[in-house]
């Protein structure tokens, strides 16, 4: 997890290889509509409406060249707004008030549906998904059913922690240690030192260390999708990193932790060779571990309603 910092900052392309699902007979189109802080795919009848985030450094365009589901949900009567906001790894509360600002703005200008709402993220934008959320659902503000994240940074203490492990080794380069030195100096110029752990956990959506998992509370009473691949040979081979130190050993804990505490609308859904790059690169934190047809049934399904 801690080799992914400077990645999610850093612009990166996220690959794609999903299935889409089309009605058989008919195709129904949207109206895109772009500017500087988000990209709407409006469709024609919408009856939901699907809120993305990128990860971090990306934008809606990015996203769609990775993750082929504007064509997919507009079929299905859904509309796609892709907000420009991949800035932290995490977000607090003003924040989310000035993206739910934003967001109830789009809405109302562009009369979308708000009676039935799911927000995604990939990578830090699963963060940004998971605390926008909360707050939604703590304010009652839209009528969010569900959310789903895409191998987000979960645990950011653990991401400090291992940050402080590398530093100590002797055995890697001075480039190798150039993102756990800049992580650690990160996140203790935001949160100190004396208390460092204490402050994380008002920002980080899971800690391990302490099974503290107040920031996504709210999540319980919607429908939540987990994914990952957990690659322990790719990201030992590429990285150097031990499974431990990855976010899918985080998300497989969050999981854990959240069905022993009675989440039954929690799902964890971990993939095999799925994560590539649209550039063919093999890469398991990718928006191609997300299948889009069966994401799009998820969103679909009468249940859900």
């Amino acid at each position: 997890m801690k080799h992914l910092l400077i990645m999610l900052i850093a612009i990166c392309c996220l690959g794609c290889q999903s299935k889409t699902t089309k009605p058989e007979a008919t195709t129904i189109k949207s109206e895109t509509l772009s500017t500087e802080d988000y990209e709407l795919h409006k469709a024609a009848q919408s009856k939901a409406l699907l809120i993305l985030f990128p990860g971090g450094g990306g934008d809606a365009k990015g996203t769609l060249k990775e993750f082929k589901i504007a064509e997919a949900a507009a079929q299905n009567q859904m509309s796609l707004l892709l907000i420009n906001y991949a800035r932290n790894i995490w977000v607090n509360t003003n924040d989310c008030k000035a993206l739910v600002m934003q967001i109830e703005n789009i809405i109302k200008t562009h009369q979308l549906p708000p009676q039935k709402v799911f927000i995604g993220g990939m990578s830090i934008g699963g963060n940004v998904t998971l605390a926008l959320t909360q707050y939604l659902l703590q304010q009652n503000k839209l009528s969010v059913k569900g959310a789903f994240v895409v191998d987000p940074p979960l645990d950011l203490y653990a991401l400090y922690e291992s940050s402080v492990s590398d530093v100590a080794r002797n055995d890697l380069s001075e480039e190798r240690l150039a993102e756990p030195k800049f992580i650690i100096n990160y996140f203790e110029d935001n949160f100190g030192t004396d208390s460092l752990l204490t402050n994380i956990q008002t920002v980080s959506p899971y800690t391990y260390k302490t099974q503290h998992i107040e920031n996504i509370s709210a999540l319980k009473t919607i429908h939540l999708q987990l994914y990952t691949e957990p690659d322990k040979n790719w990201w030992k081979a590429n990285r150097d990193t031990d499974f431990k130190n990855t976010n899918a050993f985080s998300i497989q804990q969050l999981h854990k932790t959240l069905k022993q505490q009675n989440w039954t609308q929690v799902q964890l859904i971990e993939t095999k060779n799925k994560g590539f790059r649209s550039d063919g690169t093999r890469h398991p934190h990718s928006w191609s571990i997300v299948d889009v047809g069966a994401l799009i049934d998820w969103i679909s399904e009468s249940k859900l309603n």
